[in-house]
């Protein structure tokens, strides 16, 4: 089998449960959360689903992605300028394993709630559960359309973007996302060909 391809849907307005979704989590984690979507030229299975990550992460096509989505979400902070002087580094950290974590459709639901009622927010933002769990059936049933059981997860170990180097004192080589908390996190959401890749870095 050859090194897969990607490619990207038209950018079409994001649909209105899931920017409420996206916002809410920005809102609790103080998060600058992205949720990127691509096609891949083979289907996605538990079997080669690392492979695909990997070389997705690697491809242009992703840090492409990042930006339009930082932009989308009108942070701006992987812009083609930074201090109006253009980035010397790409966004994907040197040494990554983005390691994947299979997650069952209950798990999925449990940690999109967990953004919302039990991360840490550093300024007491959580949603009441009921609250919550309307933010989280709306992403859901608009993200996974009514034949979820289609549809595998996983969580990705978030060590594939450059740091803020808040917790580490390291000092950040432009441009950066992870902070280095556990309120950095991916997942990994697939179904035949398609997938989505939802991201969060949440920090003080």
């Amino acid at each position: 089998m050859g090194t897969p391809n990607f490619t990207a849907p038209p950018p079409d307005p994001q649909p209105p449960a899931i920017d409420a979704f996206l916002s809410a989590v920005d809102h609790t984690m103080n998060s600058n959360t992205l949720l990127l979507t691509a096609d891949c030229d083979v289907p996605i299975a538990a079997g080669n689903r690392q492979n695909v990550l990997h070389t997705f992460l690697r491809s242009t096509l992703f840090e492409q992605l990042m930006r339009a989505a930082d932009a989308r979400r009108n942070w701006h902070n992987l812009s083609d300028e930074y201090d109006s002087e253009p980035f010397e580094h790409p966004l994907l950290h040197e040494d990554f394993r983005a390691t994947v974590s299979p997650l069952d459709h209950a798990g999925i639901l449990a940690r999109l709630r967990w953004m919302l009622c039990e991360a840490f927010s550093p300024y007491g933002h959580h949603y009441p559960a009921a609250d919550a769990e309307r933010l989280v059936r709306g992403f859901a049933q608009e993200l996974f359309g009514v034949n979820n059981s289609a549809w595998s997860f996983a969580a990705v170990s978030p060590d594939f973007l450059r740091s803020t180097g808040y917790y580490s004192g390291e000092e950040p080589q432009q441009p950066v996302y992870f902070d280095g908390s556990g309120s950095d996190t991916a997942t990994f959401i697939h179904r035949d060909r398609t997938f989505h890749l939802l991201l969060t870095n949440g920090s003080p």
